[in-house]
């Protein structure tokens, strides 16, 4: 038992040594060493999020909800970009990094671990930064249940993750389905949920809305964020499932493209 306990935690070490060395390499490779070097990983996604919160720092908000406009976009946005940045880069894990396949110690799951590593730390970072400023301005209040928000931000790291290893596992070698991805996820952006409340929705589309695991996360978010959210279509064991089940054919679809992959 103690043998097994002991050969578990070595392995274990051994898997949180080689995400690491790739999360380091994922940053040089990035960002560099100049100027401000991996700050980078920060300063691209606050200088965007930035300018959606300004666009919004003068107009009202929605006819029918307190929700502050300022703070309602600044969520929307720093949670979409967290699956835009995982979803867009998950069809390149792989041909920026045949390479490293030399190594036997390090797998297609370690390459897309890294990348959520750096790809979720720059934009929670961008996000908590974002909204200490705008609460010290007076544009948002503290979150009114953190624990929610956690867990919609989570949940969105989490769908990321999965539709990621999907789409790594799905685009491997298929050059057309690759150029299809960073459209799939702009076109994400007006039917994820993270401008609108399913709430100021006709019911017809409210239905529709309950089943897209997106728009359930950002209805948790924003539940988390603001007193004045409604919590009529939170549905956290839904996305739970969602995620699972996703994480699963993922899985199943990298072990397969790994046997796949020549090296020369």
């Amino acid at each position: 038992m103690t043998a097994t306990r002991s050969s578990f935690y070595r392995d274990l070490t051994l898997q949180l040594d080689v995400i690491g060395a790739l999360v380091l390499r994922e940053l040089h490779t990035r960002f560099g060493r100049n100027n401000i070097g991996y700050l980078w990983m920060v300063g691209e996604p606050l200088m965007l999020a930035t300018v959606i919160g300004a666009l919004h720092a003068f107009q009202p908000g929605h006819i029918g909800s307190t929700m502050p406009p300022v703070a309602f976009s600044l969520v929307g946005y720093c949670v979409f970009i967290i699956f835009r940045g995982i979803f867009n880069r998950a069809e390149s894990i792989l041909e920026s990094s045949l390479p490293l396949m030399y190594h036997r110690m390090i797998s297609v799951l370690n390459l897309s671990l890294a990348r959520v590593v750096v790809e979720a730390a720059g934009c929670v970072t961008t996000f908590v930064l974002l909204y200490t400023i705008i609460i010290l301005l007076g544009f948002a209040e503290p979150p009114a249940r953190p624990l929610w928000a956690i867990g919609g931000v989570a949940g969105m790291i989490w769908i990321s993750f999965a539709w990621g290893l999907n789409v790594t596992a799905i685009t491997f070698e298929k050059p057309t389905l690759q150029r299809l991805v960073h459209p799939i996820s702009y076109f994400m952006m007006p039917l994820s949920g993270a401008f609108f409340a399913v709430e100021w929705m006709p019911v017809s589309i409210q239905n529709a809305a309950n089943w897209f695991p997106l728009v359930n996360i950002f209805e948790i978010t924003r539940y988390g964020m603001f007193e004045a959210a409604s919590d009529k279509h939170l549905f956290p064991g839904y996305l739970i499932a969602n995620c699972a089940i996703y994480t699963y054919t993922g899985l199943i679809g990298i072990r397969r493209v790994r046997n796949r992959i020549h090296l020369h």
